[in-house]
Order: structure tokens, then sequence, then C-alpha cells
């Protein structure tokens, strides 16, 4: 549990920053065609520099090292890779790049873990992204729920692991949270620039990033990854069911996104909380 002294810098690296910087490139490069991926991965990036800055190094020394990279190189590969106009190209190569930066994540686990358990996790995580990524970049240009379960589960992922792992990773994934937040945000009255599938792309390739980082070297349970995972299923559920009824996504739609996806959030962060009691950290 982070010290009370640091809520302040808390919530100015990891929701104010990221927040502002990505809502202002909104505003500012609304008629590029790119510019939900850009302004998400750049509000990350800031955020990474202002929570990590002094630890980060440009020759990688650790997992988190490879994060800004990740963010940058994979909102331009994102941005690519939506262009091509082969639905089988951009399937490979989301996987190649998920499964890329799962890779570097790992690389730093290869002595201690061993390579079976660093190769499953990469891999997992690879097609995690990728099926995430296909389905929500189609379905988040559409309508705000997936973009708004994501924001959820990247807000409750922070809280967990500010609980129960770690507080540098805790605050990289509340500031996804911020930054999904400031495209809802911008968004809010009428559509100025639909949530790509680019944009969706770098969203689940960081929280898959953060997530892997978490449970190789954070001591993430298993079990949490796999209850927050479970929040980004309610935006197919939920759209499952209104075609099935042959309603159109209205308010009740986003509201039931949003409750499903919370559940499983709202357990994993209750479940940290009750293993920080166990451990008499309250």
């Amino acid at each position: 549990m982070p010290n009370p002294s640091f809520v302040i810098p808390l919530l100015l690296q990891s929701a104010v920053l990221p927040f502002g910087v990505t809502l202002a490139l909104l505003f500012a490069l609304r008629r590029h065609a790119a510019v939900s991926a850009i302004a998400l991965g750049a509000g990350f990036i800031a955020a990474y520099f202002a929570i990590l800055h002094a630890q980060w190094s440009a020759v990688p020394h650790q997992s988190l090292d490879w994060v800004p990279a990740i963010a940058l190189l994979g909102t331009l590969s994102a941005v690519a890779i939506e262009r091509s106009r082969h639905a089988g190209i951009r399937m490979m190569a989301r996987f190649a790049l998920a499964l890329l930066a799962a890779a570097a994540v790992g690389w730093f686990g290869l002595e201690g873990l061993g390579l079976a358990k660093v190769a499953l996790a990469a891999v997992l995580t690879a097609a995690l992204v990728c099926a995430a990524w296909t389905y929500l970049g189609d379905a988040a240009q559409y309508r705000p729920t997936p973009s708004l379960s994501m924001m959820v589960v990247a807000g409750g992922a922070g809280l967990v692991l500010l609980l129960d792992s770690s507080q540098a990773i805790g605050q990289l994934s509340g500031a996804l949270a911020s930054c999904l937040a400031a495209g809802l945000a911008f968004n809010f009255r009428r559509v100025r620039a639909s949530f790509s599938d680019a944009a969706a792309g770098v969203a689940v390739l960081l929280l898959g990033v953060l997530l892997m980082n978490a449970y190789l070297y954070a001591g993430l349970s298993l079990a949490y990854v796999a209850l927050l995972v479970a929040g980004l299923l309610a935006d197919p559920l939920v759209h499952a069911f209104n075609r099935w009824r042959a309603r159109c996504g209205g308010a009740g739609s986003w509201f039931t996104a949003t409750i499903l996806a919370a559940i499983p959030v709202l357990c994993t962060i209750g479940l940290a909380i009750k293993a920080a009691q166990d451990a008499g950290g309250y």
C-alpha cells in the first residue's frame, strides 16, 4: 500500500499528466487519421518518464526499461499494421508485434525463471493481445464500451498492483487507464475522433506487457491476471446478448458492459486487500 504522503505525486504522475497529454494531443491532432493511437502512446510515455525517469536506463538493465520503446515502436507499428487491407497479414503482424514485445519483457527472466516459463508466458501474452486487439479494434470504432472496459481493467490492475505487487507497474497501469479516460472524455458529446483499431492495439499491447511484467517479476498471482483479463470479456458478452435480442447498443449496453467488466476487477482488488490484511499490511 503506497504511503499517503505520496498520494498527490501518484495522482499527478499516473492520472493528471497522462490524461492531460492525451487530451491535448487529441485536440491538436484531431484531423489526423491516427490521432487516437498517437495520443494514447504519447500520454503513456509521458507518464512513464514522470514515474520512472530516475530509474530508466537507455541501455536496458531490467524489463521495465523496455516499456517506453515498446510504447513508441508499438504505436508506430500498430498504425502501419492497420493500414494493410489484408486481414490475414494484419493478424500475423499483430501476433508478431505482441510476441516481440513479450519476448523483450521475458528476456531478463530467462536465467532466473527458466526458458519454459518465460516462453509460455510470452506466447500466451502474445495470443491474448492479438485476440483482444482483433476484437476490440473493430468494436471500439462503433461503440464506447470496449475502450470503457479496457479503462476499467487497466485502472483495476493499477489498484491491485499498488496493493499487492509493484507500485511502479501499478502507476503505469493507472496511467494507461487515464489515457483511455481522456479518449472517452474527448468523444463524450460527439465522436470527434473514433477509437481506432490501432489505438486498441496500443492499449492492449501495453496492458499485456504490464501484466506480464507483474506476473514474472513482481509476483502477481496468475489468478489475479486471469480475473483482470476476464473483465475484457464484458463487451463481447453484452454485444452478443444485444444481437440475440435484436437490440441496438444504447445506454443500457454500456452500463451493463461496465458493470460486467468491473465485477472480476473488484473481485481481484478484494482478494489483494485480503492478502495484504493476512500478511499484516493493514
